[in-house]
């Protein structure tokens, strides 16, 4: 981007993590609490696919806000995927004479997640083929998950994991597999175009909060701000669902209205403290690319740029996937050392980083507001003084270059790149010449 008054620094993913990282942030206010609150009532729950603690989860989202529930029963076909059956879970525990190694009742990601059900004694060698440890994060409890290829599982941190002595082992895994519902919350606020941007983050990942229930909370305080609003110019849907299988469903739903999304811009992983990245949409070209990186830089002191798909794989892979063709982008602080174990816990949920989250999506959100096609209603070349316009162009001839740059088909971030002037002072300029009645707006 042209904007030579940004002072953030850019750079082009894998990130360089030799930038060190901010050390002053700011302390949470009103807003950020609420967001806390929400994260530390829902980040134990057993939020799996298509589960009661997933259920319950979107229950407590729909108390503080007026979503409407999409549901897609067990069997149902997005494209070439199938929704599962509800896994129902009551008990899953390892002892070993009468000690308790793990237990499901302490923390969900002790149980790999869709696990079939088994009761029995094993030697540990048997054990281990159904153990799951991350040695990167030896005191961690990793995430381990098997949706669609049925075992028995559960997990143990490293250092357990090696601790473990020979002798019988007694397991104890009381789930079921039954028919259910996956189900996706979908909170829409009109505007005066029909046309919608999805703002979309993913529910599932138990035990987690950077991956997946921090976007949720993000999201959730972002629609606060923009049903505040007097008047939006897009319609905006908050999407909540679960990872993949979720957003082939919605995608599915609206299978025959795919000209109904201008945009989506997936949260992903936002609470950790890491520099923010952008995922570029598949395009990588598109005003919401633009947009996107004038809005990160505007709050992060260094952020990273990289292409579709090569930052961290999500729901983007359906919204704009083959066919569909919504351009997404992702923003996210993806790499971190927490992610997929249990020490994506509140140990590593930074207030200050969530807050400033939220910041970037307001700021995006308000340039895709603002990003208009200035129509002039002049021809020629325009009088400014007696329009209150004119500036000195031997000072500054800015004026005068956005004057000429309104065409009636270029947006004000095409303007902006084209006069390498800040996108803010273009929108200032175009907002005083339709004051005067020089221009109309036309959508983007």
């Amino acid at each position: 981007m042209k904007d030579s008054k940004r002072k953030a620094i850019r750079f082009d993913f894998p990130r360089s993590f030799d930038l060190a990282e901010i050390n002053h942030v700011e302390p949470p206010n009103d807003e950020t609490r609420s967001m806390l609150e929400l994260i530390e009532r829902l980040y134990l729950n057993n939020r799996s696919l298509v589960t009661d603690g997933y259920d319950d989860a979107l229950d407590h989202l729909c108390s503080l806000a007026d979503f409407d529930v999409l549901k897609f029963p067990t069997g149902y076909e997005a494209f070439t995927w199938t929704v599962p059956e509800k896994w129902v879970v009551r008990e899953a525990s390892i002892t070993k004479d009468g000690e308790t190694i793990c237990d499901f009742a302490d923390h969900p990601l002790y149980l790999m997640s869709y696990s079939e059900p088994f009761t029995g004694r094993v030697s540990l060698d048997e054990l281990k083929m159904h153990l799951h440890t991350n040695p990167d994060r030896p005191e961690a409890i990793p995430y381990a998950y098997s949706y669609y290829n049925r075992d028995w599982g559960m997990t143990l941190p490293y250092n357990r994991y090696q601790g473990l002595t020979e002798g019988d082992y007694e397991v104890h895994i009381d789930t079921s597999f039954e028919p259910g519902e996956l189900k996706i919350g979908e909170l829409v606020l009109p505007g005066e175009s029909d046309k919608s941007i999805i703002v979309s983050a993913h529910l599932d990942h138990p035990g987690q909060i950077a991956d997946g229930l921090g976007g949720v909370a993000v999201g959730l305080a972002l629609f606060k701000r923009l049903a505040a609003m007097k008047s939006r110019r897009y319609t905006y849907r908050l999407v909540i669902l679960p990872e993949n299988i979720g957003s082939a469903c919605y995608m599915h739903h609206y299978r025959d209205q795919f000209d109904l999304f201008e945009y989506a811009i997936f949260l992903e992983m936002l609470t950790n403290k890491g520099r923010m990245s952008i995922q570029q949409s598949k395009r990588g070209d598109t005003q919401l690319d633009g947009l996107a990186e004038l809005a990160v830089g505007e709050h992060e002191p260094a952020y990273g740029v990289g292409p579709f798909r090569q930052v961290i794989c999500n729901d983007e892979i359906n919204f704009d996937g083959p066919g569909i063709d919504i351009p997404t982008v992702t923003l996210t602080r993806w790499p971190y050392p927490e992610y997929h174990t249990s020490d994506d816990g509140l140990g590593a949920l930074s207030a200050g980083y969530l807050k400033r989250s939220l910041e970037v999506c307001w700021s995006l959100v308000g340039k895709l507001e603002s990003n208009v096609v200035p129509v002039p209603q002049y021809s020629g070349n325009l009088m400014l003084g007696p329009h209150g316009l004119y500036e000195d162009l031997n000072a500054d001839d800015a004026v005068e270059r956005v004057m000429l740059a309104f065409d009636g088909r270029s947006t004000l971030l095409d303007i902006s790149e084209r006069t390498g002037l800040p996108y803010e002072r273009v929108v200032n300029y175009a907002q005083r010449f339709l004051e005067k009645g020089l221009i109309k707006f036309q959508g983007s």
